[in-house]
């Protein structure tokens, strides 16, 4: 019998050496085969595992967020009332879902808040606080009331980005904030409905309409802003006060043409509901339905339809009505095709996006390079058009510019990425296309029209989710070169 205490020291050094006995070798093949085995098909963390609530907030310019400090019992309910108040501001300033959800985690997160959730729907918020050890606590906000302010929506992003670097306490965050909703409107009511009536008539040259055409697609702009604006003072539902301003811009097209006027009454009515038409409501739908928030864009998509539903039926009324009273007869859906050379167009495109962004009262610092994002924009579409990539892929391309580009001059200038993208993209908005698609199955009564009229819906849909994926995929592409501006901003933000 072998003495054991020769061997073992034995194998020991031959260990120590890196080395191993053949007979151990061939002991331990199998269990060695079986252990890589095991680590090819096991995967390193359980496949049903919950995601922290902070990696959502990764790519996003609130990542990281520092930790002010742990709240006391007491403040953890303040605390939560306060972040209700900043969603609901998002919200009502035209924060998308996934910009609201991003700006509360990240603010939790820095209030030392553990074990929050928050859910968004289309008009509410839904935070939950779940402390160890203690009873659940919710808080539902419903957004009640919506007002386009793109300056105000900057400054509650910057505000978040003050809370997240560490800048702002609680007490300090919540003046601020009172003050962002307070403060007024950068431009008055009549700059802006100056800007709509430019808007159109910007729009309506770019897309092919005569001097004469966009003139008057300014004038029924003026004039349909009005009443649309008395009829919302008096809590008039938005299908009917669309619906009288469908009615009006076809009565001044009627009134042009039975006066003898040379002019194509489809550029004339499309020129006088361009700023009206919801097409940015339903490219934000799908933006929604792509960051996986299906209940906010189902809400929006069903108010765009309503939206066109009440124009198509003002505009159907006005051309009844005129038909019985011996009226030229009109052609609104009459397609468009464009006159201007293409440093005209870029130059209206400019134009166009500082219009837009006007009435979507951005901030003064953000409308050139607003209009500068739209006309690079422009090119990268234009030459799509060129190449003959189809009406479905030139879009995209245009977009995917925009959203890269946005995301960069946005975060930038502190701001969110849409005050920017917004206004930029709606040269491309199929809007006339949807509003041809809806009067040619409302009015016509030949079936050949008809499928015509849902061919242009379906193609419409098309092109509004290629600028909205367009526009999401030049964000998210931009994401890993836009860490730099993120942590500049948060650090301009410390300075100050």
């Amino acid at each position: 019998m072998p003495d054991k205490s020769v061997v073992r020291p034995s194998r020991r050094r031959k260990r120590d050496r890196g080395e191993a006995p053949a007979q151990s070798i061939e002991q331990e093949r199998p269990g060695a085969v079986r252990h890589v085995f095991r680590r090819v098909i096991h995967h390193s963390s359980p496949a049903t595992g919950q995601i922290p609530i902070l990696d959502w907030l990764t790519g996003s310019p609130y990542e990281n967020p520092q930790l002010i400090g742990e709240p006391a019992e007491t403040e953890e309910l303040v605390s939560i009332s306060f972040v209700l108040d900043l969603g609901e501001a998002l919200f009502r300033y035209g924060a998308g879902a996934l910009e609201v959800e991003t700006s509360i985690i990240a603010v939790t997160a820095a209030f030392g808040m553990k074990n929050t959730d928050v859910d968004i729907t289309n008009q509410s918020i839904i935070l939950n606080w779940a402390p160890e050890g203690k009873i659940p606590y919710s808080r539902v906000r419903v957004v009640r009331s919506w007002s386009v302010n793109f300056r105000a929506l900057s400054e509650v992003h910057q505000l978040v980005t003050d809370i997240i670097s560490g800048r702002l306490r609680r007490a300090e965050a919540e003046t601020r904030l009172l003050e962002i909703t307070r403060q007024p409107k950068p431009y008055p009511r009549w700059v802006a409905t100056l800007a709509g009536a430019v808007f159109a008539g910007l729009f309506a040259s770019y897309t092919g309409a005569p001097p004469l055409d966009a003139a008057l697609g300014f004038v029924a702009t003026l004039l349909v802003l009005a009443v649309t604006k008395v009829l919302s003072t008096w809590r008039m539902p938005e299908i009917f006060a669309l619906a009288a301003g469908g009615l009006l811009a076809t009565v001044v097209a009627l009134s042009a043409l039975y006066a003898g006027a040379d002019i194509t009454p489809s550029m004339v009515v499309a020129g006088g509901l361009m700023i009206l038409l919801p097409s940015v409501r339903i490219v934000s739908a799908i933006q929604d339905t792509i960051n996986a928030f299906p209940i906010t864009a189902a809400g929006r998509l069903v108010s765009s339809l309503v939206a066109f539903a009440g124009m198509t039926a003002g505009i159907m009324v006005a051309v009844v009505l005129g038909h019985q009273a011996g009226a030229p007869q009109v052609e609104v859906a009459e397609g468009i095709t464009r006159i201007y050379p293409a440093a005209v167009l870029m130059i209206l495109v400019f134009l166009t996006a500082i219009s837009a962004a006007v009435v979507q009262q951005a901030p003064y610092r953000l409308l050139l390079p607003t209009g500068a994002v739209a006309a690079l924009g422009f090119t990268g579409f234009y030459a799509g058009e060129l190449l003959g990539l189809g009406d479905w892929f030139t879009p995209l391309i245009g977009a995917v510019i925009i959203g890269a580009l946005a995301r960069v001059t946005a975060l930038w200038l502190g701001a969110p990425q849409l005050v920017v993208a917004v206004p930029a993209m709606m040269f491309m908005l199929p809007g006339l296309l949807i509003f041809r698609g809806m009067y040619q199955i409302a009015i016509s009564e030949s079936a050949a029209y008809r499928t015509a009229g849902l061919y242009q819906l379906f193609d419409a849909l098309i092109i509004i989710m290629a600028i909205a994926a367009g526009i999401v995929l030049g964000d998210v592409t931009m994401r890993p070169a836009t860490k730099r501006f993120q942590s500049n901003e948060r650090s301009r933000g410390r300075r100050r």
